[in-house]
């Protein structure tokens, strides 16, 4: 059972999580007192906290538009941690779980990191130790919704090219000068400097060495 005596809440969170969109973080335990411990940590640290007993409560509400992380015991009375963590992997969804367990065996805390967890912590543990480790379970969290929505926004660019476009594209970031790129295609090299400007405009790019790096982006 977490231990709910010192330090004060305001020692606890020195360094607020910083952004824009106040992070959630879901508690799943059905200890009345590590849910109030839990709620007591969120009030200087930067990110709201949920409790729920069950885990089917949390499983019917989980909500993953928003950054955040899970704090799962182990052992629930309708589930076990694993089994939430093997069902959000068969939603798809990537929240970065920290396990909590009182009596976990090394071979259960293996398969909770090969599922997915970021970390396993033992009962009791320091609330400061555990609002530090949330933390770095929303910065991974935040730093791969950033990714994916960087992703995301580069294929837009790309959507927008024609086919002609994405041919010039193509001979452009590979080092061919226009009049390469006009002999090749059977263009004039009046018209590919009119492709040339269109994909410089429809990718965002502000010069070749940005368009190369967002054409590498989107390659790997």
């Amino acid at each position: 059972m977490l231990v709910a005596k010192t330090p004060t809440p305001a020692s606890w969170s020195d360094t607020p999580v910083e952004t824009t969109v106040l992070p959630r973080v879901y508690v799943v335990d059905d200890e009345p007192s590590i849910q109030a411990l839990f709620r007591r940590m969120s009030q200087n640290a930067g990110f709201e906290v949920v409790t729920f007993g069950t885990a089917n409560e949390f499983l019917a509400q989980f909500d993953d538009t928003r950054p955040g992380s899970l704090v799962l015991d182990l052992n629930l009375p309708d589930r076990t941690g694993i089994e939430v963590l093997e069902e959000l992997a068969a939603r798809g969804t990537q929240i970065p779980v920290v396990f909590m367990s009182g009596m976990a065996r090394v071979s259960e805390a293996v398969r909770a990191l090969k599922l997915g967890s970021i970390d396993f912590v033992e009962k009791p543990c320091e609330p400061k130790q555990m609002i530090e480790t949330i933390r770095r379970a929303i910065a991974e969290d935040i730093a791969r919704r950033n990714a994916s929505a960087s992703t995301e926004d580069i294929e837009r660019r790309f959507a927008r090219l024609s086919p002609r476009e994405f041919e010039v594209l193509e001979l452009v970031v590979n080092g061919a000068a226009n009049k390469e790129v006009a002999t090749k295609l059977g263009l004039s090299p009046k018209t590919v400097e009119v492709h040339r400007a269109n994909v410089m405009r429809k990718t965002g790019a502000s010069s070749l060495a940005e368009l190369v790096r967002i054409y590498l982006a989107r390659a790997s």
